[in-house]
């Protein structure tokens, strides 16, 4: 298992979009994940936001060729439930972009969110159509993803207002229909819609686990102030997590915390010694 970078830190986020040269801000990135000591970089997205693209403005075409030294993967926004033939028209340009870019820098993992209704209007009948479509779609990528030897992995989001499945057990009947899917588990959300450490390792242990989102949460409060928190500053067992997945080869752990810098490093350094320790 190694560590990769995703999210920058408050301050570091403030002064990527001051630097004006494209050129000098992938060499900020670059030597931000070195400073902390990542093995990667996580180049994500939030749901609908492209982090990197939209809000560092970096062009994916150009990453410079002393990032061979990271581990890179990529992680792609949100995508609106699937209504249409036209929806997965647009799905399959964004993954034909996506896995021409991993090809190009020899990534090894893009990861996706499950179908989104950013206005919280999935119902029973609408999730069945948006199943029907992704479905057929994401299996076309799953043989691509062999043949390129890149894992293309889904994330655990889970809440069925919002997202295509209504709980960790939905989502997990849906990858075990694709089993060449990756898996990218999103601790601080499933945490968060009160699936306990014990429920995420046994509902999903055994799956294709891929990579972790990892980040602190807590129950009962705000999901803005519940989620996406400095290791340490919620409520999750991440001594009990990472032993069931820290073995798996290649696997990567990306940090989605909202902190300053010195809690990115905090973070990354109490995720060390818990690795180190179990």
């Amino acid at each position: 298992m190694y560590f990769a970078m995703k999210c920058l830190g408050n301050e570091n986020e403030e002064k990527i979009n001051e630097i004006a040269s494209e050129s000098d801000r992938w060499k900020f990135l670059y030597d931000i994940a070195k400073t902390y000591g990542f093995e990667g970089v996580h180049i994500g997205s939030n749901v609908g936001v492209e982090l990197y693209v939209e809000e560092y403005q970096l062009d994916l075409n150009n990453i410079p060729d002393y990032f061979e030294d990271l581990k890179l993967t990529l992680h792609l926004g949100g995508h609106d439930r699937f209504t249409c033939e036209k929806d997965c028209e647009i799905f399959d340009k964004k993954l034909e972009n996506a896995f021409k870019t991993a090809i190009k820098y020899k990534m090894h993992d893009i990861s996706i969110h499950p179908p989104v209704d950013a206005e919280g209007c999935f119902t029973p009948d609408k999730r069945k159509i948006s199943e029907e479509y992704f479905d057929k779609t994401i299996a076309k990528w799953e043989k691509e993803s062999l043949r390129s030897n890149i894992s293309l992995s889904l994330e655990s989001h889970d809440y069925g207002k919002y997202f295509l499945f209504d709980g960790l057990h939905e989502y997990a009947r849906f990858i075990d229909k694709h089993p060449d899917l990756g898996v990218l588990i999103d601790i601080t959300h499933n945490y968060y819609s009160n699936c306990s450490e014990d429920d995420i390792i046994n509902i999903i242990r055994q799956k294709n686990v891929k990579g972790l989102h990892i980040s602190d949460a807590l129950h009962d409060v705000d999901i803005r102030k519940g989620t996406h928190l400095a290791i340490g500053d919620g409520k999750i067992d991440f001594s009990k997590l990472l032993k069931h997945f820290k073995d798996i080869p290649n696997l990567y752990g990306a940090l989605e915390i909202v902190a300053d810098n010195d809690g990115i490093g905090k973070s990354l350094n109490a995720l060390k010694n818990i690795v180190s320790e179990v």
